[in-house]
């Protein structure tokens, strides 16, 4: 009976075979067998399900980002047993169908409007909030991290910082202070001259030979959301609410 719970459940954190795992599959397709999922969620009181706000965006680069992210969190929340639901970003009605909410890469104002109608865990993702928010989990970019891998690879300072324009304030102006020299990607038509440094997949194609490209870790970045959610939706108590990953 174990054994077939583990398989269902698809616990990694135990050795069961792959031959094990097929002939358990089988038979539940055999007997016609699904899970209760609404049960589960009375026994725990969870939905197992969390929505992620995307703003709209014009630019495929942004949209190619957003998709980029979408999916690891998505891989990362199975991994745990969560599913991921995009939420349409005209549609701020409470959800009630989720144990938690990110927002990615959006402005303050509408990051407090989703809080306002919500009553559950709320979770920023690149987006940096004012003194007045500080009880709501921010997952970013480290750059001060990034500065320092550009720095040895150029020199100090002798580079452009090239990326896409975030959608918050604060982490352009976290940008703009942290590197001497930036180039939003929208502000300009043509790249800027010298030495560059970017950290966006979707860049490659744009930079010229001799970039330095600096790769993010996404996923672990995303291991880092789960956990401030798991957090939150536990109420953990002396947790530090902004969590800078590199």
């Amino acid at each position: 009976m174990a054994t077939v719970s583990y398989v269902m459940n698809n616990r990694d954190d135990q050795r069961i075979s792959e031959e094990t795992k097929k002939k358990v599959r089988q038979i539940i397709n055999l007997l016609d067998y699904k899970p209760n999922s609404s049960a589960k969620s009375l026994a725990t009181n969870k939905t197992y399900t969390a929505a992620l706000y995307l703003t709209h965006e014009e630019s495929l680069y942004k949209r190619s980002e957003q998709l980029l992210l979408a999916e690891t969190l998505a891989a990362v929340l199975k991994q745990h047993g969560y599913h991921l639901l995009l939420q349409n970003q005209d549609d701020l009605n409470q959800i009630d169908y989720a144990d938690a909410i990110f927002c990615y890469d959006t402005d303050t104002d509408f990051f407090s409007e989703v809080g306002d109608h919500n009553l559950i865990p709320l979770i920023a993702i690149d987006i940096l909030l004012d003194g007045s928010l500080p009880i709501f989990f921010q997952v970013c970019t480290d750059y001060a991290k990034q500065k320092e891998r550009a720095d040895r690879h150029f020199g100090t300072d002798n580079y452009t910082y090239f990326c896409l324009p975030p959608n918050n304030k604060a982490i352009k102006d976290c940008i703009t202070s942290t590197f001497q020299k930036v180039c939003f990607m929208e502000e300009t038509a043509a790249l800027p001259e010298g030495n560059i440094v970017y950290t966006q997949t979707c860049l490659h194609t744009l930079v010229p030979q001799g970039a330095y490209y600096i790769a993010s870790n996404l996923q672990a970045k995303m291991e880092q959301v789960y956990a401030c959610m798991e957090d939150a939706i536990n109420r953990v108590p002396d947790r530090s609410h902004v969590c800078l990953v590199y």
